[in-house]
C-alpha cells in the first residue's frame, strides 16, 4: 500500500508540474496551446533516448529542457498572426505531427513498442528517493512560476491576455511576451516529461495522446486559470476523484464509463456555478 501511495504521489507531482507550466501559456498568456502535450512528450523522449544510449540523467534532463524550449519557440511563432480557435487548431496539428513522428520513427523511438529500460539517476533509484527528487523539481518550478507571474513581466503578460490591442497601444511588446511565456512553459513541460520517463522507466506514444491534454486543461478549468494554487488544487482533485475508482469491484469497462460520467458532471458543475474555477481570475473565451 505504501509503495502504491508513493507511486501515485510521484505521478501527481509530475502532473502538477505540467499543470503549472500549462497555466503560464493558457492562464497568463491567454493562448490555448493544444500542442503542450507534444512538448511534454518531446521532453520524455529526448531524455529517454539519451539515457538509454549511455548519457547521465542530468545531461538528459538538460537536453530535454533545451529541445522542449526550442519546440516551444516553434509553437510560439504562429502566435504573431494567429489567435483564438485558429491558434488552438495550429497547435493541435503540431501535436498530431509529433505523435506521428514518435509512432513511425522506429529506428529511434521504437514506434508503438516504446522505449524501455530508462534508468533512474544514481542515488535516486528507489521509489521514495525518486519521489523526493520529483518533489524538489515541483517546488522549484512552483517558486519560479510564482516569482515570474508576480513580477512586472507577469503583470504585462496578463494585460496582453486581457486585451492585446490595448496592451500594444500602451507600448507592451505583445509578441515578445507571448514567445517568452511559451518557451518558459515548454521548458518546464520538457523537464516534467523527462521525470515521467525516468519514473515509469518506459514510454510509448500512447502515453502522450490527446486525452492527456484534456486532463491537464480540465485541472486548470476546475482549479481556475491564472492561478497557480488553482493548477495544483485542480490536479489534486482529479487524482483524488479518479484513483479510488480503480478499487471498486466493477469490470474495467464500467469503471472507465463511470470515470467519464463523473468527469463530465464535474466540469458541467464548475462551468455553471464557478465559470472561473475555484481560484481563477480569468476564463476561457
Amino acid at each position: 500500500m505504501i509503495s502504491y501511495l508513493i507511486h501515485i504521489l510521484t505521478l501527481l507531482s509530475i502532473y502538477i508540474m505540467v499543470a503549472l507550466s500549462y497555466a503560464i501559456s493558457v492562464g497568463y498568456a491567454g493562448l490555448l496551446n493544444l500542442g503542450h502535450i507534444a512538448i511534454f512528450a518531446i521532453g520524455a523522449y529526448t531524455s529517454a533516448i539519451l539515457a538509454t544510449n549511455g548519457f547521465s540523467f542530468w545531461i538528459a534532463i538538460i537536453a530535454a529542457a533545451s529541445i522542449s524550449g526550442i519546440s516551444g519557440l516553434l509553437i510560439a511563432i504562429p502566435s504573431k498572426k494567429i489567435k483564438g480557435d485558429y491558434y488552438a487548431l495550429v497547435t493541435l496539428g503540431f501535436a498530431f505531427v509529433i505523435n506521428a513522428i514518435f509512432l513511425n520513427w522506429i529506428d529511434v523511438t521504437r514506434g508503438p513498442l516504446g522505449i524501455s529500460g530508462i534508468g533512474r539517476p544514481a542515488g535516486f533509484t528507489g521509489s521514495i528517493s525518486f519521489f523526493v527528487l520529483t518533489l524538489f523539481f515541483v517546488l522549484l518550478t512552483a517558486f519560479f512560476v510564482y516569482r515570474m507571474t508576480n513580477s512586472p513581466f507577469g503583470r504585462a503578460l496578463e494585460a496582453v491576455r486581457d486585451d492585446d490591442l490595448v496592451a500594444e497601444s500602451l507600448g507592451k511588446p505583445v509578441v515578445k511576451l507571448r514567445i517568452v511565456a511559451l518557451v518558459v512553459s515548454s521548458v518546464i513541460a520538457g523537464v516534467a516529461g523527462a521525470l515521467l520517463a525516468h519514473f515509469l522507466q518506459f514510454i510509448n506514444p500512447q502515453i502522450f495522446w490527446l486525452d492527456n491534454i484534456v486532463w491537464i486543461l480540465s485541472a486548470l478549468v476546475i482549479g481556475g486559470l491564472a492561478s497557480l494554487r488553482g493548477a495544483v488544487v485542480g490536479m489534486i482533485i482529479l487524482f483524488a476523484i479518479f484513483e479510488p475508482l480503480r478499487f471498486l469491484p466493477l469490470p474495467l469497462d464500467l469503471i472507465g464509463a463511470l470515470r467519464l460520467a463523473i468527469f463530465s458532471l464535474l466540469l458541467l458543475l464548475i462551468t455553471i456555478f464557478r465559470p472561473k474555477g475555484l481560484f481563477g481570475r480569468a476564463q476561457l473565451d
